[in-house]
């Protein structure tokens, strides 16, 4: 072959080189930007956004256990699609054994080993990543309290521990509605559980469906009371984070007529106990007082007087309202409960490590025992946007 019919070969030749690196980079692009988009979803999902409608039977959970036999199955499958991929393009601009290349590509295709969805995500339904729309208010807490003592309490008690008085007699013994459960669920999930019963359709429900007695808005506020009386049991220990119940307020300067109108500021909140000593006034935050009348002779900031401020923050203390005098709660600037100071215990601020709040007890209520509060909220501020509406 002379040297003039060899330049039109090694030309065809260099174009066909430059196709298929053309098209193995477009195919690594294809398979980076599928990679990058998958881990923006993870990310996003694992924040619980609140979305209308889940349209897939499985989610990613951030907290399920998944062994390394899995993840190394999971990579050698992922690993196995690229390289099938690769051939599948490698075929398109082969000029010869195309057959001999797609049929090696299906192959390994075929078979590609996935690990079942169930080693990896977790069931979801169509309401999965639904939020509670209602105020975290008193009203709504309390309504969602009388709902639970109307509908739920005698399978699961009273007080949400499982004994409830037709327990005994139930096929399943009824499940104790504590901290566990917001531990690793979702709300939109658990909103499923009560309207459709407690296990699958295709299974004996365990719990009646109650989405023919409640409506939806009914359904998330007796979830909401459940939350807060979770958080009172615990001090929010294992809980997602939970919102300081929005109250009725009466401010001295009139800055707000609501709790959810301080928001940007750090609140303490104290059950008013007549005839015991005021606590100092901290210009480092904004004092809210609870009292079951009026505010008259209550040196705070703000006053919240009614009846069922006072019952919703007893919840959140996990006591009678009778025994809440004295108590007090720290709310961070986005309006997220943050630690607890129990009547009757010793002096010493607690919180939950599980809310992003300071860890273990913090003693003493001195300015350096609140100084220290104020820096570990601000430190780590809960991520969480607070979606739901206002009054």
């Amino acid at each position: 072959m002379s040297i003039a019919q060899r330049r039109p070969a090694a030309a065809a030749g260099a174009a066909r080189w430059t196709r298929r690196r053309a098209a193995a980079l477009l195919a690594l692009g294809f398979a980076a930007l599928a990679l990058t988009l998958a881990a923006t979803v993870w990310r996003w999902l694992g924040q619980a956004p609140t979305l209308a409608y889940w349209p897939f039977a499985w989610r990613y959970d951030p907290d399920l256990p998944v062994s390394p036999h899995t993840w190394r199955q999971l990579w050698l499958a992922l690993a196995q699609s690229a390289a099938a991929l690769a051939l599948l393009c490698g075929a398109l601009y082969a000029k010869r054994r195309r057959l001999a290349w797609l049929s090696a590509a299906a192959a390994l295709a075929l078979l590609t080993d996935w690990p079942s969805p169930r080693m990896l995500l977790t069931e979801a339904h169509s309401s999965s990543y639904q939020r509670s729309p209602l105020p975290f208010s008193d009203a709504n807490l309390l309504q969602g309290g009388r709902l639970y003592q109307a509908h739920c309490a005698a399978c699961h008690g009273a007080a949400a521990d499982g004994r409830g008085e037709l327990a005994a007699s139930l096929p399943v013994w009824p499940s104790v509605l504590g901290p566990a459960l917001f531990q690793n669920r979702l709300e939109g999930e658990l909103h499923w559980r009560i309207a459709h019963g407690g296990q699958e359709p295709a299974a004996k429900p365990a719990m009646p469906a109650f989405g023919s007695t409640l409506s939806a808005d009914e359904i998330w506020q007796v979830l909401d009371y459940l939350r807060l009386r979770a958080y009172g049991a615990e001090g929010g220990k294992g809980m997602p984070a939970v919102a300081a119940p929005v109250v009725d307020l009466d401010c001295r300067d009139g800055r707000a007529t609501l709790l959810s109108g301080l928001r940007g500021l750090p609140l303490r909140v104290t059950a008013h106990a007549p005839g015991a000593s005021e606590e100092p006034q901290d210009p480092r935050l904004l004092t809210v007082a609870l009292t079951r009348g009026g505010g008259q002779g209550v040196y705070a900031d703000c006053v919240a007087a009614g009846e069922e401020a006072w019952n919703a923050y007893a919840l959140a203390a996990g006591v009678p309202p009778d025994e809440l005098a004295g108590a007090q709660f720290m709310v961070d600037r986005q309006g997220w409960l943050r630690a607890r100071r129990l009547p009757g215990a010793a002096p010493a601020w607690t919180s939950a490590d599980d809310v992003c709040g300071p860890g273990g007890r913090m003693e003493g209520t001195t300015a350096r025992g609140l100084g220290q509060l104020l820096q570990a909220m601000d430190r780590a501020p809960i991520a969480i946007p607070d979606m739901r509406r206002e009054h």
